[in-house]
């Protein structure tokens, strides 16, 4: 029943390759993006902090597609040439950054008061009180959610295929094009998949356990 997939399966593991590159890339700046204005909203106000929240809630509103298709086809029209992966990574980036900016900025503002007004006794500035009181504790608390998001991130990358650009739901779909075995090669492809995202579930799942054991 599966011979169809299993033979074009080293094709599909090119793609999935490509996807996990396209989440690293996407996911991994976005996240360093988020935590960095996430800290900075957290510990700013005015101009900064509304600047920030504005980002957050129009890339938030907006479905990740459109921002896709917003990178894919603007950028050309703005005379910025760039390939059509790092399009798309763009438009991840900038969705990913916009959630992971609210997981840190919620982090760092649970911190409890009286440990800030503690610092501030004991004669911490800022950076030093940031440094040693506050990102210890907003990090523990940050891992699991960073993570989950990074599951739901990973499972975007299917819609750079509606894009145009070539990754693991793509190749399945030239597959499916080829051999009209669209049952087996997407029940495959639904595996490749789970088989990328369950390893960052069942870490997120340990570490949120770890986490209410330990508070």
């Amino acid at each position: 029943m599966f011979d169809v997939f299993l033979s074009n399966l080293p094709y599909l593991l090119k793609g999935a390759v490509q996807t996990i590159w396209l989440a690293l890339a996407g996911v991994g700046v976005g996240t360093a993006l988020g935590l960095f204005l996430g800290i900075i909203s957290a510990m700013s106000g005015g101009l900064i902090a509304g600047s920030i929240t504005v980002y957050v809630f129009t890339v938030r509103g907006i479905p990740v597609l459109v921002w896709m298709f917003l990178s894919y086809y603007m950028l050309p029209q703005l005379g910025v040439v760039i390939g059509d992966s790092y399009a798309v990574i763009g438009a991840l980036i900038l969705y990913t950054g916009a959630f992971v900016t609210e997981i840190a900025r919620g982090a760092v503002l649970s911190i409890p008061k009286q440990q800030i007004d503690a610092a501030k006794g004991l004669g911490m500035q800022k950076y030093g009180m940031l440094r040693l009181v506050i990102l210890p504790q907003a990090i523990t608390m940050s891992v699991p959610p960073l993570l989950n998001n990074s599951v739901m991130m990973v499972k975007a990358t299917a819609y750079v295929s509606v894009v145009g650009v070539w990754e693991l739901t793509y190749a399945a779909r030239e597959v499916v094009e080829r051999t009209l075995a669209a049952f087996q090669i997407f029940l495959g492809v639904m595996l490749i998949y789970f088989l990328i995202c369950y390893p960052l579930s069942i870490f997120a799942r340990r570490l949120e356990r770890r986490y209410s054991y330990e508070h």
